[in-house]
């Protein structure tokens, strides 16, 4: 059945930046190009689109919306609860929206938070201390070197740079300074994990489906080693490839799988997601992120995965979609037979 489809989203060329600012600072926000690739997917369902935009777009019209749901991707601008806001206004108008809810956004944009989630439920994740500011940071370290360090809630590895990985006091207290002044937050600081980096999407609810795995590339390198996916490649987009199906072992696939849905699960995520894993020489997996809004770009993950289990970018959004319309009882409920032909479709799940 056609929907009249709300579209929240934040654009790069729409956020006034200042010589203040990091150079990364708009790298989570959508070209206008992702838009019309996503108003194009939803229109291929039957659906009509209606573009909204901004939170303050969406507030200047709240009450005449107009429309059955909202597909929202806005990431907002600043501060920890920046994803947040989005659902909390829809929710409080009692408007029906695709993806997680102001909770789950909050949580999964703190990574600290997050790790805290994933700990409780057993789910590998590398040591950690944060730092908010560069005092005392041998006295806290008790992790030792090699470290990475990073913002404590950005996304799209903004704040990362080839000096990110640190070997030494003083290399550590340079990033740690460059996050706090620089990025006004605190610093997370993990255990650097060498090996290689994947990323697994989940969509859906009842249960949740993990998707063929995807292995990161960069530089044609699939054993990275201590390479890491920084600002500087979502710049380059030449610098990265992703594979799929990853190059690993059906065992491994489906560790990735499992660890991807329950790490979903810890957080509450709703309809669609991506977890980020590395996984070193030996085998041994941690969880880096969960992320409930991930890119929906033309040359990212979610264009990739479809054409592995007989899909596309199109049928996958209108999938996510559905799987909203059905949290509200706006769509009949998949069956169990349904569910069972995704899976079977999905690389190592029987």
């Amino acid at each position: 059945m056609s929907k009249i489809i709300g579209l929240t989203f934040d654009l790069k060329s729409d956020r006034k930046t200042s010589p203040e600012d990091p150079i990364d600072v708009n790298a989570e926000l959508d070209s206008m190009e992702t838009i019309d690739f996503i108003i194009q997917a939803l229109e291929s369902g039957g659906h009509q689109v209606k573009k909204i935009g901004t939170v303050k777009n969406l507030l200047s019209q709240i009450k005449d919306l107009d429309v059955d749901i909202v597909f929202n991707i806005c990431e907002g601008y600043f501060g920890r609860n920046r994803e947040s806001e989005v659902p909390q206004i829809l929710e409080m108008y009692g408007i029906p929206f695709v993806g997680a809810d102001a909770l789950t956004m909050g949580i999964t944009l703190d990574k600290v938070i997050a790790k805290k989630c994933f700990i409780v439920h057993k789910i590998p994740t590398a040591p950690y201390f944060i730092a908010h500011n560069s005092n005392n940071l041998k006295k806290f370290n008790r992790i030792g070197y090699p470290l990475i360090v990073k913002p404590r809630f950005e996304g799209t590895s903004k704040g990362l740079t080839d000096k990110s990985r640190v070997e030494n006091l003083e290399e550590l207290t340079r990033q740690v300074d460059i996050i706090t002044k620089r990025y006004k937050q605190p610093a997370l600081i993990e255990k650097f994990i060498k090996g290689m980096e994947f990323t697994v999407a989940v969509l859906g609810n009842n249960p949740p489906q993990a998707m063929p795995v995807v292995q990161v590339a960069i530089n044609k390198q699939l054993k990275l080693g201590n390479m890491i996916f920084t600002y500087e490649c979502v710049v380059r987009e030449q610098a990265v490839d992703y594979i799929c199906p990853a190059k690993i072992s059906k065992a491994l696939m489906r560790k990735l799988q499992d660890l991807a849905v329950r790490a979903y699960q810890s957080v509450d995520c709703r309809d669609f997601g991506r977890i980020d894993f590395r996984v070193d020489g030996k085998g041994r997996i941690c969880v880096l992120e969960i992320n409930p809004l991930p890119s929906l770009a033309k040359k990212d993950v979610f264009n990739i995965f479809p054409y592995t289990m007989d899909s596309t970018y199109n049928e996958i959004i209108n999938q996510i979609l559905d799987y909203a319309l059905e949290r509200y009882g706006l769509k009949k409920q998949a069956t169990s037979k349904d569910n069972s032909a995704l899976s079977a479709t999905i690389p190592g799940k029987r």
